[in-house]
């Protein structure tokens, strides 16, 4: 087959995606070699047949029909590229399709979604699951990773299983070397950044913010006596620091599902409510 070929039987093949479904198989099928394999994350399919029942009902299926779809575009290699790109107004991800060619037909499909556009900005408020992932972290064995830069400015990451939600748009810490480098660091740069992930659910957060110790009291009682008892059992004299981190921006997504990121959130300081 010659890109004119090829481009042709991509063009036929997004006609049959967009036909109604009492159609889509009938114009799917002679495109489709006996053989064809199909790919995109998470699963894999084989047999035109198969291949055709999950373009029109898969996980891309629907989202499929929703994009504009630009014209096909011949690759070096003899493949063509699909590009689906989401319509004004909507928040669907875009897909990109390559379809690999046998014996005058389709004989490779392989989709991936592009990311998703990001939420619109919210103020500052954690949610209260959000808290409950980072108040458990330690103990639900997902640590979070601190990142600070040093006195020469080199960025230096560390787990911190102290880490807590205080209120709705602080963290606190409970350090216990008071004089180590990394309260060294954040007094002269109090930036920070922090990230959550959870490899089961795929929940994953980034936070910004700026960091502060604080000597007062009732902050040291209450950061410490919140900490993880296996973070206590390493400080029983209370000769460490609270840190306090002033968040600007948090940004993540609680999971993933079927179709993507699952209640995706980007909470921005100063962002006024709507």
């Amino acid at each position: 087959m010659n890109d004119s070929q090829r481009l042709a039987l991509a063009a036929r093949y997004l006609g049959a995606l967009a036909a109604p479904d009492a159609q889509a198989e009938a114009l799917l099928l002679p495109l489709l070699d006996p053989e064809v394999s199909f790919m995109r994350l998470g699963s894999s399919l084989e047999g035109a047949k198969a291949v055709a029942e999950e373009l029109r009902h898969g996980a891309n299926g629907e989202l499929s029909r929703k994009l504009d779809w630009r014209a096909p575009q011949a690759l070096d290699d003899g493949q063509v590229r699909l590009v689906g790109e989401r319509r004004a107004g909507t928040r669907d991800r875009g897909l990109v399709v390559t379809l690999g060619f046998a014996r005058d037909r389709i004989a490779q499909v392989q989709q991936q979604r592009t990311a998703p556009p990001p939420p619109e900005a919210q103020p500052l408020v954690l949610p209260a699951a959000l808290k409950r992932m980072i108040d458990h972290a330690l103990v639900e064995r997902h640590p979070m990773l601190v990142a600070h830069c040093d006195s020469e400015g080199q960025p230096v990451m560390s787990f911190r299983g102290s880490v807590q939600a205080d209120g709705d748009d602080r963290l606190a810490m409970w350090i216990r070397s008071a004089e180590g480098g990394f309260i060294r660091s954040i007094r002269r740069n109090p930036k920070l950044a922090l990230v959550y992930r959870n490899e089961d659910s795929k929940a994953t957060y980034q936070f910004q913010g700026r960091a502060r110790i604080s000597d007062d009291p009732a902050d040291r009682q209450r950061v410490f006596e919140r900490a993880p008892e296996a973070e206590r059992g390493h400080d029983f004299a209370r000769l460490g620091v609270v840190v306090l981190v002033d968040l600007d921006r948090v940004e993540g997504y609680a999971g993933l599902g079927p179709a993507g990121q699952v209640d995706q959130i980007r909470l921005v300081r100063g962002t006024p409510s709507r």
